[in-house]
């Protein structure tokens, strides 16, 4: 499996219809960095499919912390069975700020 950064990945070199799908259904590419990023997540399905047609893999996103913002992989997480959005580039809490105590902490700041 592959994490992808919805904010920065690289893929290899594909034909021009490919890269218009992949534009098609939400990315957005930066020829400077040479990076896809997820400008839009309407289609989020389908191009998890093209992109693991691509990668010849199964792949993954990464979330996003609402409370911290860091970016981190779903496969540490103890509700990954029941998550309807696992591996999907959308925002959770990670397991740090699930922590009782880190939830505590951020209450008293509010």
């Amino acid at each position: 499996m592959v994490m992808l950064n919805k904010n920065g990945f690289k893929l290899p070199r594909v034909e021009k219809e490919k890269f218009t799908l992949l534009i098609r259904l939400g990315l957005e590419y930066n020829s400077q960095k040479m990076l896809f990023k997820i400008k839009y997540y309407n289609n989020i399905s389908q191009l998890q499919d093209v992109l693991q047609d691509i990668l010849k893999t199964e792949i993954a996103f990464t979330q996003t912390c609402t409370i911290c913002g860091t970016d981190f992989g779903c496969s540490t997480c103890k509700y990954i069975k029941i998550c309807p959005t696992k591996d999907q580039p959308f925002s959770c809490i990670c397991n740090q700020c699930l922590r009782p105590k880190r939830v505590m902490q951020q209450q008293l700041l509010f």
